[in-house]
This record gives C-alpha cells, structure tokens and sequence, in this order.
C-alpha cells in the first residue's frame, strides 16, 4: 500500500545472505494508521511489502474479516500504474489475513502541499495524474468512496501517483457493506461521491481561477454534478489553455495594432492595390463566366437539337415497325380468308389444290415492296407449303 518515511535506510547494496528463498515475511515495523487496519512493513525475497490486515481487537470480527476481503477483491482488479498494486490475499502468522501490496516510498499529497513549493505546473501534472487514475476507475464500475489527500502517495521518484487505500470502496457487482462512507469534508452532502471528493481535491492544488469553474460544477447538487471522469479532464485543460490564447490573441492584436500605426500609409497604398487586383479579377471573372454561360447555352441547345433528332428518328422507327406489324396481320388475315390453313392441316390435300395456293403466295410477295414483308410470307406460308408439297404423293 503506501508508505512514507522511515528512519531504516532502503537504498545500498544487498547481499546474497540477505536474499533468503522463502515465501515467510521478516523484518516488520509497523507503520501508524488509524480505524481498524493494522499496516505493517515487511521483507520477502529482499524486497520491501506492505500488509494491510486488521487490528487485533477486530481480527475477529467476521464483518471487518468480509470487509478485508471486499478490499482485496475489488483492488486486486485494478491494475494500473497509478494505482497501488496488490498482489495476494494470505494469513500471516502474528498478523493473521491480510492484503499483500506493494511498498511505495513517497509522501501523501497533504504532506507534499505542505511543503508549498510547488510551481502550478507541478499542481497541474499531480491533478493530470489524478485524473487518469479515476479515469480508470471509474471505467471499471467502482467508486473508491474515499478519495481525500492522504490517500494519495507522491513518490520521490519522478513525482509519479498512487491512488491507495480502498478499504471503503464499492462497485456494482458487490451486494454487501453498501452503506455510506467517506471522511468529513470531502464527503458529498448527498451520499459518497468520487467527483465530489475529486473537485475538494482540486481546489487544494490551486490549479488556477479558471480552473474554478469545473471545480464549481464538480462540488455542485447531484443533478449538476459531472458524471464523467474525463469529461472533467477535458474541460480542465481548456480551463488552462483559455488564459495562454487570450494572451497570445492580445499580443497579436499589440503586434498589429503597432504595425498598422507606423506603416498607415504603406497599409493603405497596399489595401488599395488590392483593391485594384480585386477588382480587375473580378472584371475578368465576370468575363469568363459570361463566355462560360454563352457556350453552355450553345451546348444545352445542341444537346436539345440532337435529342429531338434522336425522338423523331424513333418516332418514325416506331411507326414504320407498326406499319410492318399491320401489314402482317393483313398478310395472315387474307391467308386465313382463303382457308389456306386448315388445307396445309388436311391430310388429304392434294398437289393439284396446293399449286394455287403457291400462286396466290408469289404474287402477294411479287405485289410487296417491303423486304421484311418479303420474308414473312415466304417464311410463314411459301416454305411450308413448298415443304408439304414435296411431302404428298404423286398420283
């Protein structure tokens, strides 16, 4: 979990000896904590831990022991570099169950803004850091109900951020030891609020007066109060952002200003010139556009002419295809007028009754100029009758 400091150095060499292969803990001191957790500093396979069980008074107790366990389950789901890291559940003898999570060396945030030396840059980055640990959280559907300063770990090394101790935390998939939790002054009047605690957190970094206003809105009733950890990031940085434009637009309006006042003159021969070129441009546009329409409206009038063309050539196609298709059926109505078809039927025609008809076939074909026509008689009724000529016997 987290720790502070201690007057036991942990930097310098190890030796071999003390690297000793066993799962036992040694080497404990216990570090100061309030409620009902015992925090204790151990050493296993030469590396610093930190246990986090239960006092002996409440050892127990079968609601802190579900409490414990509530404890590791939820963090142990949470793996995330700015979030401490626990590692086991495991009965340690003198301690008895208790949570097996990484040793931090850093200080708590109360105590690194105690110190007072921080640029708001610094202040800025810690909150960055803060934001994208809830961030996480709050995607993993948990609340860790007690968000406050000294719950959160500054390392020396790199100024990096650790979000510990959820000991109250919650999520939806949890059914028991749902009741209201958190520390006074960073609770929400409505019930345990992460983005409530985040915003009372933010205004201890003193981040800057814009940023008051998504802190406003963070400490505001429920019903106003944000609801999305990264919409809060998104709308801080355009918070920090906001000042560095209005002062690099007022520069720009300095550097401008200065510039048209000594070169007024230049600026107006200038503005003029352009002037001109517009102008001229716009001459020659309205030209070009002119000349532009002129040979559309010749195009459009071609394309009119040819598809008018194209109409009357396929009116005419049209109705030189009726015309044909009438003389057909005239055609087929003379032939059927001279019963030609039930005698091509009539088994028992004879050669001498099938000439005539042969004749009266080469003469609508020889009284025909259409070619088409030509063919239709020759293919519906010479042919046949050729055929079924050549077919009887001769007498």
């Amino acid at each position: 979990m987290a720790l502070f400091h201690d007057e036991e150095p942990t930097s310098g060499f190890v030796r071999s000896d003390d690297i000793l292969r066993t799962d036992r803990f040694t080497v404990f001191s216990t570090v100061p904590s309030r409620g009902y957790n015992l925090l204790v500093r151990a050493k296993r396979h030469g590396r610093w831990w930190m246990l986090k069980g239960l006092k002996e008074s409440y050892r127990n107790d079968a609601v802190y022991q579900v409490l414990l366990q509530k404890e590791y389950e939820i963090t142990s789901q949470l793996q995330h570099p700015m979030i401490v890291s626990v590692f086991s559940l495991e009965e340690v003898e003198g301690l008895g169950l208790c949570i097996v999570m990484e040793w931090i060396e850093g200080l708590t945030l109360k105590e690194w803004l105690a110190q007072g030396n921080h640029s708001r840059k610094q202040r800025r980055h810690v909150a960055d850091m803060l934001l994208e640990a809830l961030a996480y959280v709050q995607s993993r559907q948990t609340q860790h109900r007690d968000l406050k300063p000294s719950n959160i770990l500054i390392t020396h090394n790199g100024q990096y951020l650790k979000l510990i101790d959820f000991g109250l935390s919650d999520t939806d998939s949890h059914a028991i030891l749902k009741a209201p939790a958190g520390t006074e002054g960073y609770m929400a009047p409505d019930g345990p609020s992460d983005i409530y605690s985040l915003g009372r957190i933010l205004r201890e970094l003193r981040l800057g007066w814009w940023s008051c206003l998504v802190i406003r809105k963070c400490c505001a009733p429920s019903i106003q109060r944000y609801t999305d950890i990264k919409t809060i990031k998104r709308d801080l940085h355009r918070c920090w952002l906001w000042p560095r434009r209005i002062l690099l637009f007022i520069c720009f309006v300095a550097l401008v200003t200065g510039l048209y006042q000594q070169n007024r003159v230049q600026t107006q021969q200038g503005l003029q010139t352009v002037s001109d070129s517009l102008e001229v441009l716009k001459k020659e546009y309205k030209t070009k556009m002119t000349v532009e329409q002129a040979t559309t409206d010749s195009l459009r009038l071609q394309i009119k002419q040819v598809n008018e063309q194209r109409e009357a050539e396929h009116a005419l196609i049209q109705k030189r295809q009726d015309d044909i298709a009438a003389a057909k059926r005239k055609i087929d109505q003379q032939m059927t007028a001279y019963g030609i078809q039930q005698m091509f039927d009539t088994v028992t025609c004879q050669r001498n009754i099938t000439i005539p008809f042969l004749r009266i076939a080469d003469e609508l074909i020889k009284n025909t100029e259409e070619q088409e026509l030509k063919d239709y008689i020759n293919e519906h009724y010479r042919r046949p009758w050729i055929k079924r000529m050549n077919e009887l016997p001769f007498d």
